[in-house]
C-alpha cells in the first residue's frame, strides 16, 4: 500500500473514531435524562431505578478510564477503538430491545465500557501523526464534534423520540453505530496499523497511583474538580430535564432545549476559561475560586427557591452557570501536568477523569434515592416529584458545593 493511500485510510479511521465519540456523548447525555418519564412509565418503576441507568454508565466509564491508557500503550489506539466499538455497538443494540431493567443495566455497562475507549485512543493516534502546530486544532475539532452529541441528545433527540418512540429512535442509532463499527473494522484490517511500543515495557504498577494520591495538591484538585463536574453533569444527563418539567412546569420539548443550550455553553466554556487564564498570565487558582463561588451560589439559590416553593422559570437560566463552570478540564489537566512528574502525569489525568464520572454516578444514584423519600404524584402515566423531594437533592448539592469551595481556596498556582 502506498503512503498516500495509508494517509487517507488513517484519516478515515480517525474520522470514524470521532463519530464514535459523538455517539458516546449521545448515549451518555440522553439516557436517562431525555427519556426519564418514558422509561419510568414503560417499566413501571421508581426514580432510583431510572437514575441507576446513568450511574451504571458512569461507574463503568470511570473504571475503564483507569485501564484505557494502559491498553492504548500496549496495543495502540486504533486497536483499542476496535474493541470499544464492538462492545459499544452490542450495548447500543441491547438497550432498545430490552424488556427488563436488568437488560437495560447490562446495556449501560457495555456502552459505558465502549465509550470510555474512544476519546483517549483517538487523541493518541492524532498525536502520533499530526504536526505539533496542527495538533491543538485537530483536538478542538474532535472535541467540538464530540460535544455536539450532547446537543443532539436533548432537544433534537426528544423531537425524534416524539415522532418514532424511544425504542425506534435508539434502535436506529444502534443500527448506525453497528454499520459504523463494521466499516471501521474493515478499514482497520486493510490499514494494518503498526504499534512501535514494546508491550513488555508497559506493565501495570500501583507505584504511580501511590505517588499521585499521596500528594495533597492532587487531592484538593481532584475533590474540587470532581464535585464541580459532577454537579453540572448530573443535571445535564440525569435529573435536569425531569426537574425542569416537575418543578418549573416547563414542557418536555422546552426542557430538552434548555439542556441542549447547556451543552453548547459547555462546549464553548473550556476555550473561554483557557483564554481567561491566559489573560491572567496563566493563573488558574483565581478561576477555580470563582468557579467554586458560583457553584455554591447557584445551588443555594435553587435550594431557596425550592424551600419557599417559588416555581420560577429563572431556574432554567441558573442551570447555565454549572454548565459553564463545569467545563474547566483544560485548566485542570494543565495543573495536573504542572504539579506531577511527566512520567506519571497521564495517570494523574486518568484519575481525574475517573473522579469526574464516579461523582456523576454517585450523585445520580443518590438523587434517585432522595427523590423517592416523598411520595410522587402520578399524572398521565408519569410520576411527578414534589419540591420537598428536589429540595433534598439540591441541599445535598449545596453541601457538596461548600466542600468544593473549601478545596478551591486551598489550590495555589
Amino acid at each position: 500500500m502506498t503512503l498516500h493511500k495509508k494517509h487517507y485510510l488513517r484519516f478515515f479511521l480517525i474520522a470514524i473514531a470521532t463519530l464514535f465519540y459523538f455517539l458516546a456523548n449521545i448515549q451518555r447525555s440522553a439516557i436517562p435524562g431525555a427519556v426519564f418519564n418514558l422509561l419510568q412509565s414503560d417499566f413501571s418503576t421508581n426514580a432510583g431505578k431510572i437514575t441507576l441507568l446513568g450511574a451504571i454508565f458512569c461507574y463503568t466509564y470511570a473504571l475503564t478510564q483507569l485501564i484505557a491508557g494502559l491498553m492504548v500503550d500496549k496495543i495502540g489506539g486504533f486497536r483499542v477503538i476496535a474493541l470499544g466499538s464492538v462492545v459499544f455497538s452490542i450495548g447500543a443494540i441491547i438497550f432498545p430491545s430490552s424488556n427488563s431493567l436488568m437488560g437495560l443495566y447490562l446495556s449501560r455497562s457495555l456502552v459505558g465500557f465502549g465509550a470510555a475507549t474512544f476519546y483517549l485512543s483517538t487523541i493518541r493516534e492524532v498525536k502520533k501523526f499530526a504536526k505539533d502546530k496542527n495538533f491543538s486544532l485537530a483536538v478542538s475539532y474532535i472535541l467540538f464534534i464530540g460535544y455536539s452529541g450532547g446537543v443532539f441528545a436533548n432537544a433534537p433527540f426528544v423531537l425524534f423520540v416524539d415522532e418514532v418512540g424511544w425504542r425506534s429512535a435508539l434502535s436506529l442509532i444502534a443500527l448506525f453505530t453497528l454499520i459504523l463499527a463494521v466499516l471501521y473494522l474493515i478499514l482497520l484490517f486493510i490499514f494494518k496499523p503498526t504499534h512501535i511500543e514494546n508491550p513488555d515495557k508497559t506493565k501495570f504498577s500501583l507505584a504511580p497511583f501511590k505517588e499521585i494520591l499521596t500528594n495533597k495538591k492532587n487531592i484538593n484538585l481532584y475533590i474540587f474538580g470532581s464535585i464541580n463536574y459532577g454537579l453540572y453533569y448530573v443535571l445535564q444527563s440525569v435529573i435536569g430535564k425531569k426537574f425542569l418539567e416537575d418543578f418549573c412546569l416547563i414542557t418536555s420539548t422546552k426542557s430538552a432545549l434548555v439542556l441542549s443550550l447547556m451543552a453548547i455553553v459547555s462546549a464553548c466554556a473550556g476555550t473561554i476559561s483557557a483564554f481567561i487564564s491566559r489573560c491572567l498570565n496563566n493563573k488558574r487558582a483565581p478561576i477555580f475560586k470563582t468557579v467554586a463561588i458560583l457553584s455554591t451560589l447557584s445551588t443555594l439559590t435553587i435550594s431557596l427557591l425550592l424551600a419557599f416553593n417559588i416555581q420560577s422559570k429563572i431556574i432554567a437560566l441558573i442551570f447555565f452557570i454549572p454548565s459553564f463552570i463545569g467545563s474547566i478540564s483544560p485548566l485542570l489537566i494543565l495543573t495536573l501536568h504542572l504539579i506531577n512528574r511527566y512520567e506519571v502525569s497521564a495517570t494523574a489525568v486518568s484519575i481525574q477523569n475517573f473522579g469526574f464520572f464516579m461523582m456523576v454516578g454517585f450523585l445520580g444514584m443518590i438523587a434517585g434515592v432522595l427523590m423517592n423519600v416523598f411520595e410522587p404524584i402520578s399524572k398521565n402515566g408519569a410520576l411527578i416529584y414534589s419540591n420537598q423531594s428536589y429540595l433534598l437533592v439540591f441541599s445535598l448539592f449545596f453541601a457538596l458545593s461548600l466542600i468544593e469551595l473549601y478545596c478551591a481556596f486551598k489550590i495555589k498556582d
